[in-house]
């Protein structure tokens, strides 16, 4: 994949509506080939990541869950976006606040294909997962460009 590709998709959206970033998302069309060069290995995190496209309203960003590997529950701060599964199945897990200031609990859990998107709103507390045995790659885009994330920790559910 190069620049161009990308600069095409996202170059012109200022401040795009959940709907027009999802279809600059869709106009890509990658195939897992077409990103297999730029796969991140973990480093200081359970998956691979790495910025591919960047603007003042655009972040285009690779992920690379190997198998059995899990994030840390998240939110992307005011950011919201579209993880697009390329390859693999990926569980997305989504989790409540609790008690705890910065504790919350799993509320629910969606598998994704690859060739499947799912939203992420604004504030969104969620977590990505891998269950299988190989890898998971996804493309995520978010607007704005990702700033004030936060980490949770996990806690069992008040029930």
């Amino acid at each position: 994949m190069n620049l161009e590709r990308l600069e095409r998709a996202f170059g012109s959206l200022v401040c795009p509506s959940p709907t027009e970033l999802r279809q600059a998302v869709a106009s890509l069309a990658l195939c897992p080939d077409d990103i297999a060069s730029l796969v991140p290995q973990p480093e200081q995190l359970p998956y691979g990541r790495k910025i591919l496209y960047l603007t003042p309203h655009v972040e285009v960003v690779l992920i690379h869950l190997p198998a059995r590997q899990e994030s840390i529950p998240h939110n992307h701060g005011d950011s919201f976006g579209w993880e697009w599964v390329i390859s693999g199945t990926l569980t997305n897990v989504v989790y409540l606040p609790a008690d705890g200031e910065d504790e919350v609990f799993r509320a629910q859990t969606t598998h994704v294909s690859a060739g499947d998107c799912y939203y992420v709103a604004p504030g969104e507390i969620h977590a990505i997962r891998n269950n299988t045995d190989g890898p998971v790659l996804s493309l995520n885009v978010y607007t704005p460009p990702l700033q004030n994330s936060r980490q949770y920790r996990a806690v069992q559910s008040p029930t």
